[in-house]
């Protein structure tokens, strides 16, 4: 779903007057479906849809699909009035606001989940539970960017802007760029070991997924993959042995330290996994494994975040 951008488009109010003539409504799963799969003709539920559908004066979105449901209204001499489409919960498209003088695009509801809960209660209940996985999915990934954003490196958290445009632009940190946020980490953490380990906590943090995960949390790895393979190694190596001793502190403090399990050693050998696991970290991992203990090689395989994964660098860590 894209926004429009600029100002609304048409009278944001006329399809809630020509809904005042409404007098039953039928939900289809798609607009031009022969069959409904339920009429309403009860004229209290069909007032509280005509508000559930009220739209805001923001502009409106364009969405490429064909929308979660339909709704064509009826007028008394059940001829159809109009019809429109849900899409996501969010917004409405209005099938022939044309001839209505209403909106181009996508408008915005006001209420987004009422419209879902009016189809919910009526046993149409899909398009609400995929509102509701959507929203989840939201605040999942809204509490992995502020997880990311927390653990940049203190020297390099001016540029936290142009890291998550990445995401926006779906293209990693152009090679200007990459040379400048080289550089302040370079004159800012001139020993290679501290450096390496903010950076691999940085890239443990986020999602931590190994693919998947929105564009900006590649920026770690591009930055790993400027180091030396020896100096990764032994950064790696030096979160190992302070992972084995149950350290809940580390020299490398971070700007969101956490106890337990999730102490920044934990989540720079979860950034050693996550490098591992990617393509530039597969070209050099035999030269980094070459550099690594048995006991660190344990040490990473153990903080693999799935079976799969953990297969897969047991395959690749002879003599664990």
């Amino acid at each position: 779903m894209q926004d429009g951008g600029g100002r609304a488009t048409g009278d944001r109010a006329a399809l809630d007057r020509v809904l005042a003539d409404a007098r039953a409504v039928q939900i289809r799963e798609m607009r031009g479906d022969a069959r409904s799969l339920l009429v309403e003709r009860d004229p209290v539920a069909v007032q509280a849809l005509r508000e559930a559908l009220l739209v805001t004066d923001a502009p409106g979105m364009s969405c490429m699909c064909f929308g979660d449901v339909s709704f064509v209204f009826l007028d008394a001499a059940g001829r159809e009035l109009t019809g429109v489409t849900l899409h996501h919960g969010d917004s409405v498209r209005w099938d022939d606001a044309a001839r209505w003088g209403g909106w181009h695009d996508d408008a915005i509801l006001r209420d987004s989940a009422r419209s879902l809960e009016w189809l919910a209660v009526r046993g149409v209940t899909w398009p609400l539970r995929e509102f509701r996985a959507a929203q989840r999915r939201a605040a999942a990934a809204g509490q992995a960017r502020r997880r990311w954003t927390a653990d940049i490196p203190e020297l390099i958290t001016d540029y936290t802007a142009m890291f998550l445009e990445t995401t926006d632009r779906g293209v990693p940190l152009l090679e200007p760029e990459l040379v400048q946020v080289r550089d302040r980490l370079l004159s800012g953490y001139p020993d290679p070991i501290d450096r390496i380990l903010r950076v691999l906590i940085w890239y443990g943090s986020g999602t931590a997924n190994s693919s998947g995960y929105p564009t900006h949390e590649a920026v770690p790895a591009q930055l790993l993959d400027q180091e030396d393979p020896a100096d990764i190694a032994r950064a790696m190596e030096n979160a190992a042995g302070r992972a084995t001793a149950g350290a809940t502190e580390h020299t490398v403090t971070s700007t969101a330290v956490r106890t337990g399990a999730d102490t920044p050693a934990d989540r720079a050998l979860t950034g050693a996994v996550r490098y591992l696991a990617s393509w530039p970290g597969r070209q050099r991992l035999p030269t980094l494994s070459a550099h690594l203990t048995p006991d660190a090689r344990r040490a990473i395989v153990a903080h693999a975040p799935s079976a799969k994964t953990r297969a897969w660098l047991e395959r690749r860590f002879p003599n664990r």
